[in-house]
């Protein structure tokens, strides 16, 4: 297995596309979760789980593999050229939709045309968008009775493209073009030439001389004559982008609950006797609100699980590193550490009002006492 980072132009350039086909994804989180058995009884349309990840070592387990299911066809328009799209979706226990579409592009089509056509998706064409709308705004309708806790607006997305190259023409094994910019150009949908700093954008990959993973932010270009190669690493690549948009809903939904905390934090304060009662109660409820930050974020964390550090490990690992995933898990983990804060400052202010009570009620006592005994004098 090769890493590369593309740096520099090489002797030649990369051999024709022979086949080849662009997928376009679209992720929603509509719910905290949904229940994949009940969401196989709800759908009328033949399903199927996705199988696990075999090729290369085999050695990323998931747990709960999603529902796929095949949604038909329909043409479009992209950078000039009438396609056919097949649309698919997969539904992810973690509460996400991922429609995919399929679009199988001519034959022999260029490296400039391909470039072209990831420029037109680098924001998804209007009537693009609108169909994976409709398709969310329905499965969300249907699914509804297997949701968990679904989410008042379905809006968060992501999206992510892969162009998917079965064949290359004859020439140089693909392995030889990790640093080739024109490869990087079409990964990044561009069409003019790319400065040398423009090759630290992409992370690229090779496992045998003939495949070739070029990964960045928006899009990948994937060079694999395998066909259950190709299923596996677009998977591991549409698992890593669910990943991050797991994270960023649940971080939008912290962020609510900290700011929640922090207004009733700074609320005016009250007489000392007052505060034992409703600290004790606040306390509760930021100990629950930690622990259920804890606990989904590891149910997002082990969605996924890396059991030996071979070739589709670093691919995943590279992908969730291009895609900035560590930023979102890290302001949750800061969020936690604030909360974690917010308690231990009123667990303090509790314990020194009871201390001051205590002392008051000595005092009170010793009083009452010496009120006694002087009656008793008298």
């Amino acid at each position: 297995m090769t890493v590369t980072t593309p740096a520099s132009t090489p002797a030649s350039t990369p051999p024709e596309i022979e086949h080849a086909t662009l997928q376009l994804y679209q992720l929603y989180d509509v719910a905290f979760g949904i229940n994949l058995e009940r969401a196989e009884t709800l759908l009328k349309t033949p399903k199927s789980r996705v199988r696990p990840v075999v090729t290369r070592g085999g050695s990323i387990e998931i747990p709960h593999l999603p529902l796929e299911i095949h949604l038909g066809e329909r043409a479009l328009d992209l950078a000039g050229i009438p396609l056919t799209a097949h649309i698919h979706l997969r539904i992810y226990d973690l509460g996400i939709l991922a429609f995919r579409m399929m679009i199988h592009l001519p034959d022999g089509v260029s490296w400039d045309n391909a470039a072209a056509l990831l420029g037109a998706v680098q924001s998804y064409p209007p009537d693009v968008l609108e169909n994976f709308r409709q398709q969310r705004d329905a499965f969300v309708t249907l699914l509804q009775p297997a949701m968990e806790r679904p989410y008042a607006s379905s809006e968060r997305g992501e999206d992510y493209a892969i162009l998917l190259i079965e064949r290359l023409g004859p020439g140089a094994a693909a392995a030889q073009f990790a640093r080739d910019p024109l490869i990087l150009r079409t990964a990044l949908g561009e069409r003019r030439p790319l400065s040398a700093s423009a090759a630290q954008l992409a992370t690229s990959f090779s496992y045998y001389e003939d495949d070739l993973i070029v990964l960045t932010w928006g899009a990948a270009v994937v060079v694999e004559p395998d066909a259950t190669a190709r299923e596996d690493v677009a998977l591991l690549l549409e698992f890593a982008n669910a990943q991050l948009l797991a994270f960023r809903s649940y971080d939008a939904e912290v962020e609510r609950d900290l700011a929640r905390v922090a207004r009733r934090v700074a609320r005016s304060r009250r007489p000392r006797w007052t505060v034992l009662v409703s600290s004790g109660r606040f306390l509760r409820e930021i100990h629950g609100l930690i622990a259920d930050i804890t606990d989904t974020s590891a149910r997002v964390e082990n969605a996924l699980k890396v059991t030996e550090d071979v070739y589709w490990n670093r691919v995943y690992a590279a992908a969730l590193t291009v895609l900035k995933v560590e930023v979102w898990r890290t302001g949750i983990a800061e969020t936690v550490a604030v909360l974690r804060e917010t308690a231990a400052l009123l667990r303090d202010e509790a314990q020194e009002v009871l201390a001051i009570s205590l002392e008051v009620l000595v005092i009170v006592l010793i009083a009452i006492e010496l009120v006694v005994a002087l009656l008793g004098l008298h």
